[in-house]
């Protein structure tokens, strides 16, 4: 064979092995047209079931291999998505930061040779979601053992990458203290939530064992807790602001043979909560801080004495999407929002680059959407179940960015708020969807591979339901479970669902409105 032979059949082989050539026609199916014809039927069947009776449902579903539609009820029908919205703000967020980026928080003090800070420590935040106590002490290590011994100042927080409301659209309409509706800072600690714990005392009659996790001066407490032989625990925690800090007031009882219990409450002023962790934290690892704590400025142009970055952003946002945290999706799109349109990041920007991303990307029409919030607590977003399987599309064909995307969320029962759904079914571990769940609206968008290695993307949102909650998600997970057992080779099978597809402590956990 010739030389000039010899070189195009290797380029012709080249061609055909590499990632860009073009793919052969797929094998027909003949069975196809009517697999999709018995699965509408199906699903028809399943809508029909008097559990929805009254309820506004709106569903839609597509094969994302080739974009074929597969079912569509009231598909461009506007509803409450709840925790839905997630999904477009971790989307739009990786597409825009991309998997490794990273939030940083950064120290500034000039120490002398006897470890003495003649000024305060700043701590200057940019937004980290995932600032938890063991990352703190973390940092209050560094500085420790960098030699610091004595901050002759005090410990100032400089949170102005953030400005505007820390509380979220939507959110005034609870005025509880529960964790879920934790307020937003540039530095936040924790979630900015404290955790109550309660522990029986050592006999019935005496006070119960309460403290504050994590310790610090921020809080004060007021506990009054029995010890009770016999009978129910029944105890109430609240958390009210006290000048700028909170006062934490636990009362009730407490069964003897209790294990004890943990309370979650959101804090309110999250600088100063941030800076009196640390501060406690230095203390307790020896080193003295004179003064107090306080907002201000960090120093301009100067270089940081320790620097803290987060996890990648594709850890972070695998937390948002598989437990639902309202908290984390608040602050990465605040984070967004400063990344593309410059600091201080509010939730204007935030807005507008989710919105710049709905439609100059994925496709949507601009104003046929509301996004009031990034996390989708309450009732001011509105979306159709057409443009949440949009997105799911779109993040589909997106190489760099899919397998991230695709992994963060809840995964049918093994993972996040679905561990409890679906087990012992031929949907487990090949359904990974959001959930979404309010006092008057229910979702679930989801991922599924089906029978056949095909991949199905549906969402379907039902607001204004008179059932209860578990009887609900039993309608979504009988979907979600045909698509898993469907061939598009193969006649449509007829779906189970097993009891003990949603479990009662997965109905407790929604009814506290945090899914």
């Amino acid at each position: 064979m010739t030389r000039c032979a010899l070189k195009i059949l290797f380029a012709l082989v080249a061609v055909a092995t590499s990632g860009d050539a073009i793919a052969a026609p797929a094998p027909a199916r003949p069975r196809d047209a009517e697999v999709r014809k018995q699965l509408e039927v199906q699903i028809t069947e399943i809508l029909a079931e008097p559990k929805l009776a009254n309820a506004k449902v709106a569903v839609y579903a597509e094969r994302l291999d080739d974009r074929v539609p597969l079912f569509n009820r009231d598909a461009d029908v506007k509803l409450i998505p709840a925790s839905n919205v997630k999904l477009v703000t971790t989307a739009a967020a990786l597409r825009h930061l991309m998997p490794d980026y990273r939030f940083k928080t950064d120290v500034f003090l000039q120490v002398d040779d006897q470890g003495s800070v003649a000024g305060d420590l700043v701590l200057k935040g940019y937004g980290d979601p995932y600032l938890i106590p063991e990352r703190l002490w973390y940092l209050a290590t560094r500085i420790y053992y960098s030699g610091v011994r004595e901050i002759r100042g005090g410990i100032v927080v400089d949170d102005s990458y953030f400005e505007g409301p820390r509380m979220a659209n939507g959110w005034e309409q609870d005025r509880s203290s529960f964790a879920y509706m934790a307020p937003t800072g540039a530095v936040s600690l924790g979630f900015n939530a404290l955790l109550v714990h309660v522990l029986p005392g050592s006999a019935p009659g005496q006070p119960a064992r309460v403290w504050i996790d994590p310790m610090s001066e921020y809080a004060t407490l007021d506990a009054k807790v029995e010890t009770i032989e016999k009978g129910r625990t029944d105890i109430d925690v609240d958390v009210k602001p006290e000048k700028n800090k909170s006062s934490v007031t636990v009362s009730g009882r407490i069964a003897k043979k209790d294990s004890g219990r943990g309370y979650w409450r959101k804090i309110d002023n999250p600088p100063i909560f941030t800076g009196e962790v640390l501060k406690t934290m230095l203390g307790q690892l020896g080193v003295r801080v004179r003064g107090s704590v306080k907002s201000g400025l960090a120093p301009a142009e100067q270089t940081p004495f320790v620097s803290l970055p987060s996890p990648r952003l594709a850890e972070i946002i695998d937390k948002v999407n598989k437990n639902s945290n309202n908290f984390m999706a608040e602050m990465i799109a605040l984070g967004l929002g400063a990344e593309l349109y410059g600091a201080p990041g509010n939730w204007d920007k935030a807005q507008k680059a989710i919105t710049e991303f709905l439609v100059n990307d994925v496709g949507l029409a601009r104003g046929s959407f509301d996004i009031r919030n990034a996390s989708g607590l309450h009732d001011v977003n509105r979306f159709t179940p057409r443009e949440l399987v949009q997105v799911y599309a779109y993040m589909f064909n997106q190489r760099k960015i899919r397998p991230e995307y695709m992994a963060s969320f809840a995964i049918a029962g093994a993972a996040g708020t679905l561990t409890s759904r679906m087990r012992q079914t031929d949907a487990q571990y090949l359904v990974r969807g959001k959930t979404g769940t309010l006092s008057n609206a229910s979702a679930l968008s989801a991922y599924v591979t089906t029978k056949s290695g095909d991949t199905v993307a549906f969402s379907i949102l039902v607001n204004d339901f008179k059932a209860s909650i578990d009887e609900i998600w039993s309608v979504q997970d009988k979907l979600a479970i045909l698509f898993s057992q469907t061939s598009f080779d193969e006649p449509v099978p007829q779906p189970s669902l097993p009891v003990s597809a949603v479990s009662p402590d997965e109905v407790a956990r929604s009814r506290e409105g945090q899914r």
